[in-house]
């Protein structure tokens, strides 16, 4: 009986420990699996992202090409010199068309011809001659898919919108005489806003050529490009451009918004990426799924060899560990007796310690990721609202309420005070109509509460009770809350709404709750006009410390003028921090350690604000050091020509644009893209700085400093210049 006992005994180790070996296998299978799931998951990533990115440049180049079309037909409605007019009532007209159209040819490669054509007159103007509207459609301009008829009847269709004729063959010994091309894409585009007048421009495939087929390191990539408006493919390129199904492909593109899905298309597995440009055009790419199979299948190896080398080690240890197990558990079987017996209580306590560390931890970890789900919201660290509800809802934290605010509370008993702490948490976790959590500020000694309602009322009773809690274990405790808030984006104001309310503890009754309500504060928004704001930004990204110091010390002389409150430039530096954000070439981590809403808490007269800003454009600066503008040969001409010629009176942006051989239009785009401003905004910052620089060091009388910088008229130039500093120049002198 003794010897069969001890059989089934070994023989019930061995079953644990064949089902352990089992488990092993199982686990080394899963691993593989998973490492199969995470390359397959990674490997098509990098193809759709690999799609996407491809596809956005193509959207960027070609969408900056059609904002040419529409500043062209722009410029071309405010031409009324130069258009709606009949050849035969004023020919001089036509010439000086012309003359404007050849300009316009210039501005872009896009276009190889471009045509004007107002509704009242029998002739179409380019760049070189005039046609009639009769030979233009029945021998110059001859497209594959459109009769005269139609042809015509599409150009005298108002359209307050381009109109896109597809790819095709367009025949004809005049047009074929500006371009080699055969195939050939026709824009229409009327002129605003009586839209009697079209403008035909006129892109040759090969322009298409360039765009849609980029060299990739990968020639295996079998990619097909596009472009799909209003209903019907524009032009594609690539291995399956004319063997896809155009009417399948439109169907599917009906119905589709930006992003990457994989389709069936003609039997075969495709994946699609699409991208809808501002002009309404839908640009697409497609990719045979084949081709990410193929990168999974020469991959595959790798993994297998993988948990190759996992398994052989871990059988081999788990074959050790069995024999090792057998051998004891066989020496403890000939020492126990019949009455021997395991002992699991042990075994059952220490598994119940380990769960309620495990759980005393978890609690842990959570508060502190809720702490720094608080400090990051009242940072202002999330860019949107659901990004700030995804990581509340990580952390346990339901604020997806239509109000919220905040709170700081404190008191001189501290070891009572920590106790209210943690009462109040336990207050605010069980309610069910509200939800928030609080943080310690060490720095300032108070602690902060964030607290999420749908109503008033809501957050109010909770307030109340908190106040209680607080008044229960403290005599001398405080609380200050700021305005109630919808916006995400207003909760560093919030904070510093609340902070402000705590800074008049002295000056109101504490026994009650002080509310930012109850300290009157000055609206900052009316107190800094936008031209301070352009001279901060100039000044960083020319890497000029002084002139950014010098915007800075502007900027506070007149918050001294119009005596702002302290809340006041509180709110003003947070929000310059977040414009000069927009400068920062860096990591932006690195950004906001330097700039934490908390210390504005320090920030207590305007020597302190000075000097923060001043830090802050210093910091920026040095960023931006070995970045650099890179301007191009237009912007550089035109700059160096408004610093020699800033005083000339007749120096106007079409006298700039005549200098440098452009166009208007061109000027203003070029200064645009490389300097975020108007070239007339910066001749006037020019002459602006040099009236104060003369104001400051000379003795000239204001009529003098006038003329020194361009201006005849001495009311234009005063007018001008208390919008550029908020004072008349006498009084600019006087201080």
């Amino acid at each position: 009986m003794n010897k069969l006992k001890k059989e089934l005994n070994s023989q019930n180790v061995f079953i644990y420990i064949l089902v352990f070996f089992l488990i092993i296998i199982l686990v080394i299978a899963v691993l593989g699996g998973y490492l199969f799931r995470y390359y397959y998951t990674t490997v098509y990533s990098d193809f759709e992202s690999g799609n996407e990115e491809r596809l956005s440049t193509i959207v960027s180049r070609h969408e900056n090409d059609i904002q040419i079309l529409e500043d062209i037909a722009t410029q071309i409605g405010l031409s009324d010199d130069v258009t709606r007019f009949r050849l035969e009532e004023q020919p001089e007209k036509a010439i000086r068309l012309e003359e404007q159209i050849r300009r316009y040819t210039t501005v872009s490669q896009f276009f190889s011809l471009l045509l004007y054509w107002y509704h009242e007159d029998d002739y179409l103007y380019s760049f070189s001659t005039s046609i009639s509207l009769h030979s233009f459609l029945e021998n110059a301009c001859v497209p594959e898919t459109l009769s005269a008829k139609d042809f015509h009847s599409l150009l005298t269709q108002a359209k307050p919108q381009f109109y896109i004729l597809p790819e095709q063959n367009v025949d004809g010994a005049w047009i074929n005489g500006y371009m080699a091309d055969r195939k050939k894409i026709i824009y229409l585009l009327d002129v605003s806003p009586k839209l009697e007048e079209t403008l035909i421009f006129i892109v040759p495939g090969s322009y298409y050529d360039r765009l849609l087929t980029q060299p990739s390191e990968n020639k295996e990539e079998h990619r097909t490009d596009f472009l799909y408006y209003n209903g019907s493919l524009i032009v594609s390129r690539g291995d399956d451009a004319g063997t896809l199904p155009e009417e399948e492909l439109c169907a599917l593109l009906s119905e589709r918004s930006d992003g990457s899905e994989r389709i069936r298309l003609d039997g075969r597995r495709y994946l699609l990426s699409v991208q809808t440009g501002d002009s309404g055009i839908l640009y697409g790419s497609l990719q045979p799924m084949s081709v990410f199979h193929d990168k999974i299948m020469a991959e595959q190896w790798g993994i297998t060899l993988i948990v190759l080398i996992c398994a052989i080690p871990a059988t081999f240890a788990v074959t050790l560990a069995a024999g090792s197990i057998m051998r004891r558990i066989r020496r403890m079987n000939l020492l126990l007796n019949e009455e021997a017996h395991y002992d699991l209580d042990s075994i059952e306590n220490g598994i119940q310690l380990l769960v309620t560390s495990y759980r005393d931890t978890e609690k842990e970890a959570l508060s502190m990721k809720k702490t720094r789900f608080i400090s990051d919201f009242v940072r202002g660290s999330y860019s949107s609202r659901q990004e700030a509800i995804a990581a509340a809802q990580e952390c346990g934290l339901n604020i997806n309420y239509k109000l919220y605010l905040v709170a700081l509370t404190k008191s001189r008993e501290l070891s009572n005070e920590n106790r209210a702490y943690s009462t109040m948490l336990e207050a605010i976790a069980g309610e069910s109509r509200t939800d928030g959590f609080g943080i310690h500020l060490i720095g300032n000694n108070q602690n902060l509460f964030l607290l999420f309602a749908d109503r008033k009322e809501e957050i109010e009773g909770l307030l109340d009770r908190l106040l209680a809690i607080g008044k229960e274990y403290c005599a001398d405790y405080i609380m200050a809350v700021s305005d109630y808030h919808r916006s995400f984006e207003e909760s560093s104001r919030a904070y510093l709404e609340a902070n402000t309310a705590f800074d008049n503890h002295l000056l109101l009754d504490n026994s009650k709750i002080i509310r930012f309500s109850d300290a009157a504060q000055k609206d900052y928004a009316s107190l800094i006009e936008e031209n301070y704001l352009n001279r901060l930004k100039t000044a960083i990204r020319n890497g000029d410390r002084e002139a950014a110091e010098t915007a800075v010390k502007d900027i506070c002389d007149r918050l001294n003028g119009e005596k702002a409150s302290l809340y006041a430039f509180r709110i003003l530096y947070n929000d310059l921090m977040h414009t000069l954000l927009a400068e920062w070439k860096g990591d932006k981590t690195e950004f906001n350690d330097f700039y934490n809403v908390f210390t504005l808490s320090q920030c207590l007269n305007i020597q302190d604000f000075y000097e923060l800003l001043c830090d802050a454009c210093r910091m920026v600066i040095d960023n931006r050091v070995g970045i650099g503008i890179q301007n191009s040969d237009i912007v550089q001409k035109a700059i160096t020509y408004m610093q020699d010629h800033f005083s000339d009176p007749g120096l106007t942006m079409n006298a700039l644009a005549e200098y440098l051989q452009v166009s208007a239009v061109t000027l203003s785009v070029e200064f645009r893209n490389e300097l975020d401003i108007r070239p007339s905004d910066y001749l006037t910052t020019l002459r602006m700085e040099k009236a104060k620089e003369l104001l400051r060091e000379t003795n000239m009388l204001i009529g003098d400093i006038t003329l020194a910088v361009g201006y005849e008229d001495a009311h234009v130039f005063r007018r001008r210049f208390k919008q550029y500093t908020g004072m008349t120049p006498g009084q600019y002198r006087e201080q």
